[in-house]
């Protein structure tokens, strides 16, 4: 019987990115591939890789990588929309989607001061500022550019945090900005925790990506797009094993659509012209995981119990007391399915004086007990 020759595939990503690095496993198990991954480690092209096809994220500001692509005599699919000076399959992400996500999310906050932060001037990236420019455009707002590109072009000496942090202050609030990935949203509050600025009270952000190292663990944990980077690698590398056998590329690029949006604290803030509602707001949203109350949340601004009260519920819709069980159950239906706890310790770390208490809100609120909804791992009929 005839030996089954594997298929060797070289990853070639011109950063390193975990999530394509695992689509492109997931597929390379599947089919049985040799997958070399040394590129990931050492950021260069393996000199002694000699295969059968190329899984790559080229940038044209990494002409080691575009020169050796356009060298290679096996077939290529690239995963992004950058490399337009080869010819090769593509496999690209719908970054026009992404932006319009992310400007929707912060129209429906409420937000009408709106920016897009770019540090460079990818095709990628212009496609994201694009499809944020149309969700500011249909509701007939404008938006402002925070270009880093264009200042770091102009003047290569500039730094950048000292200019972002001129920008933001220049810029009218509450404002809410798109960043072009998470990183550069990090980047962003850095600049906002410097100028004094609040997020997300005083600046809402997204990123894109849904990278949860750099998400999670932020200063303010950023809402972020999902591009569905994982999914992006899987198809490519699927698109590559139909060429290596001697398959004919599609026409054009295969769009791979957003997975949806992500909301953490950057940008959990309503746009509120009030400012002890605003005050009341951001304390609930800040402090529902620790026991507080409704004196707790008066305290925290200039209004009466009685005068809060009123005013809190016309601008919100809720009573206070509804806005904190709101958040506190919207967070535990968020560890009930993401995390093994009993029911006792996620009402604790909702804030929650009691597993009873926990439950019987959660009941009057979602339907079903605590239990119910992980078994039935959110089913709307619960």
């Amino acid at each position: 019987m005839a030996k089954t020759i594997r298929k060797n595939v070289l990853l070639a990503l011109a950063y390193y990115e975990h999530r394509m690095h695992l689509g492109a496993s997931h597929f390379a198990r599947e089919a049985n591939w040799i997958l070399d991954t040394r590129m990931a480690h050492y950021g260069t092209v393996p000199p002694d890789w000699r295969g059968d096809g190329i899984l790559t994220y080229a940038l044209p500001d990494r002409e080691d990588l575009t020169r050796y692509l356009r060298k290679s005599r096996v077939p290529i699919v690239t995963l992004s929309a950058d490399l337009q000076s080869i010819a090769t399959a593509s496999v690209v992400l719908d970054n026009f989607a992404i932006g319009r996500i992310a400007g929707e999310h912060l129209i429906e906050r409420g937000l009408t001061n709106l920016a897009f932060f770019k540090c460079t001037d990818y095709a990628d990236i212009r496609e994201r500022e694009a499809g944020f420019a149309a969700a500011v455009d249909d509701a007939d707002l404008e938006y402002s550019r925070i270009d880093w590109h264009a200042v770091s072009s102009e003047k290569p000496r500039a730094k950048m945090l000292p200019w972002l942090v001129r920008q933001l202050k220049k810029l009218p609030g509450p404002l809410g900005v798109m960043a072009q990935s998470d990183h550069r949203a990090y980047t962003l509050e850095n600049a906002c925790e410097e100028a004094e600025l609040s997020v997300p009270v005083d600046v809402a952000i997204v990123g894109v990506d849904n990278d949860e190292y750099t998400c999670d663990f932020a200063r303010t944990p950023i809402t972020s797009v999902d591009s569905n980077r994982q999914e992006l690698a899987y198809r490519g590398a699927s698109l590559l094993n139909q060429l290596m056998q001697g398959n004919e590329p599609p026409e054009g690029p295969i769009v791979v659509p957003p997975a949806g949006l992500v909301v953490r604290q950057s940008s959990d803030v309503l746009a509120i012209e009030n400012a002890n509602v605003a005050k009341a707001l951001a304390f609930i949203w800040q402090n529902f995981r620790q026991p507080i109350g409704v004196e707790d949340i008066v305290a925290a601004t200039n209004e009466s119990r009685c005068g809060l009260y009123d005013v809190f519920q016309k601008h919100v819709g809720r009573t206070m007391r509804q806005e904190l069980e709101r958040k506190r159950i919207e967070y535990a239906q968020q560890l009930l399915l993401s995390t093994s706890d009993k029911v006792s310790q996620v009402a604790h770390q909702c804030g929650f004086g009691s597993g009873e208490q926990f439950c019987r809100v959660f009941a009057k609120v979602i339907g079903c007990t605590p239990s119910k909804y992980r078994q039935l791992k959110g089913n709307e009929n619960c």
